[in-house]
């Protein structure tokens, strides 16, 4: 699996006629240069690698297309990020910014989560690894945060539900973590940076 990554600082307003109407009709929402520039270049990559695919939303708010391809957005920062898969996949990216982790984490994470954040060298690296990990999850099993994310533990590479596994992959550049979760399927993936088109 790949995941593909896309730098917003390329990103121009006039992008928005490379992508869908709904897309750039949800662009226009934003009123932050930058959450503008994300969302616009999210259009771009799914235009570059779904085509013409329909995408709609199903009852639980998670984007799928109708011709069976899993897929699922994210962005942070200064980058884009999407998944593409044969199976349910979840992804998340998140640039670092400094936190209080340890009072975080009471917040969203479980005790034995909690306990491997207290423990580890570097709490910052380790919250968000916990908490991509966790989003990535929330996201492949098509609930989001609609679920309480204590329900979920991440702290091993699965998580286990109702006969299916959710198999979880992190890793991390610059001041970035990502991750991606498959349901019922190895979640190992390469980066490929995207280039946005140049206008002509």
């Amino acid at each position: 699996m790949k995941l593909f990554l896309a730098n917003i600082q390329e990103v121009q307003f006039e992008h928005m006629s490379l992508i869908s109407p709904e897309r750039a009709e949800r662009a226009l929402r934003y009123r932050l240069p930058a959450d503008r520039k994300r969302c616009i270049a999210g259009g771009l990559l799914l235009r570059r690698f779904l085509g013409d695919a329909e995408v709609f939303t199903d009852e639980f708010g998670k984007p799928r297309t109708r011709g069976g391809v899993c897929f699922n957005l994210s962005h942070s920062g200064d980058w884009a990020l999407l998944a593409i898969n044969d199976r349910e996949v979840g992804c998340d990216i998140e640039q670092h910014q400094y936190i209080d982790a340890l009072r975080i984490g009471k917040t969203v994470f479980t005790a034995r989560e909690r306990e491997e954040l207290r423990a580890a060298p570097d709490r910052l690296g380790m919250f968000y690894q916990l908490w991509t990990k966790k989003e990535a999850l929330l996201k492949c099993m098509g609930e989001g945060f609609r679920r309480a994310a204590k329900s979920v533990d991440v702290c091993g590479g699965s998580f286990e539900e109702n006969g299916d596994i959710f198999y979880l992959k992190t890793a991390a550049f610059a001041d970035y973590t990502v991750s991606v979760c498959v349901k019922n399927a190895s979640a190992d993936f390469e980066f490929e940076f995207f280039e946005i088109p140049p206008l002509r």
